[in-house]
């Protein structure tokens, strides 16, 4: 997959600003940040594709709502099917990320403010979000939720967080007698990588492996010759942990500048990584190699002007791995680019 991007278009086949862009409004409901020496709002913060790639999901971390879009893979076309807000009983505060579990029952949402995961129910036939929880998961420790993902099985559920140390909590997913969910904890992952904080994770096609990016929050005082880090570890789907080192890591490249999100390409070698980087408005492509767990060095970006990217923050590989869907703060909008 690594070798044609090259040759590929990086002009965006679809474009989507999010409706009533807060970026028009004189009054802005989230603080200005500073990336970089450079500054942006929050505004459009995750995306998703679900529902067998024929939906979108889009996030909004400013008006705190969810658009649910139908994709037409022939027309390179959005067509908005849901909004949903806090006045259709939502409860976002601040959200961040995103995540459908891979068997289609649940959609879990970060939020800033509230310090929670909110975890909501898919209506089977029409493949629409329940806009009301099922459950809202707080640490006792009232700790900032940032990353969220499950793994390949939908067994676990795992979150980062960037207060403090930074660390990621796994847990598994279980039902009580009356169907309610029930998280218990599989293990609590340190930090091996500060001042930095893990900011998302992501898992290869098969669920062996779990990758993570870490970055400084925005608006950090400090002052780095590095940029940011990768790791991969070994994920154990039977007891839900993570192996105690990595088995691989790039840490320090000058092209990983303030990561908010990773993934692995969805063929069965999971034979790419990857991740925007909000301080270089670039899509950064690593080529991996799963037999000997080895990232290549040698990467390829997608870069301005054809990219047309903005602070980039969130990202999604359909499962056929021919649409890659992006969010970008700068100018609160979605960008869907063809590797076909």
């Amino acid at each position: 997959m690594f070798s044609k991007l090259p040759y590929l278009s990086q002009t965006p086949v679809t474009i989507e600003y999010t409706p009533n862009s807060v970026l028009k409004s004189p009054h802005i409901p989230v603080p200005f940040q500073t990336i970089n020496s450079r500054g942006r709002y929050s505004t459009c913060t995750d995306v998703s594709w679900f529902n067998n790639d024929q939906n979108l999901a889009v996030m909004n971390f400013a008006t705190e709502s969810l658009y649910i879009y139908q994709f037409d893979a022939q027309k390179h076309t959005l067509t908005l099917k849901q909004t949903l807000t806090n006045n259709d009983g939502m409860q976002l505060s601040w959200p961040d990320k995103l995540a459908f579990s891979p068997d289609g029952l649940y959609l879990a949402i970060t939020n800033i403010l509230s310090r929670s995961i909110n975890m909501y129910s898919i209506v089977p036939h029409t493949k629409l979000i329940n806009p009301v929880p099922i459950q809202i998961i707080k640490h006792p420790n009232s700790i900032f939720f940032h990353g969220v993902a499950f793994s390949t099985t939908s067994k676990y559920i795992v979150s980062t967080t960037i207060d403090h140390d930074g660390f990621i909590l796994i847990n598994k997913i279980e039902h009580d007698s009356n169907g309610a969910l029930r998280l218990i904890p599989t293990q609590i992952v340190p930090n091996n990588y500060l001042p930095f904080k893990p900011k998302s994770i992501n898992f290869s096609n098969d669920g062996s492996l779990m990758i993570i990016c870490y970055s400084l929050n925005a608006n950090s005082k400090e002052s780095l010759d590095c940029y940011g880090a990768i790791a991969i570890y070994a994920f154990d789907n039977v007891t839900g942990t993570l192996s105690q080192q990595p088995v691989c890591e790039l840490v320090g490249h000058s092209e990983l500048c303030t990561l908010d999100d990773i993934i692995f390409s969805n063929d069965p070698l999971s034979s790419l990584i990857i991740a925007p980087t909000q301080g270089n408005d670039t899509i950064v492509f690593y080529s991996f190699d799963k037999k000997s767990n080895k990232i290549d060095p040698n990467f390829f970006t997608f870069t301005n002007p054809e990219a047309k990217i903005s602070f980039p923050h969130g990202i999604s590989l359909s499962s056929d791995n021919k649409y890659l869907a992006l969010s970008n703060y700068g100018d609160d909008k979605v960008t869907i680019y063809s590797l076909i």
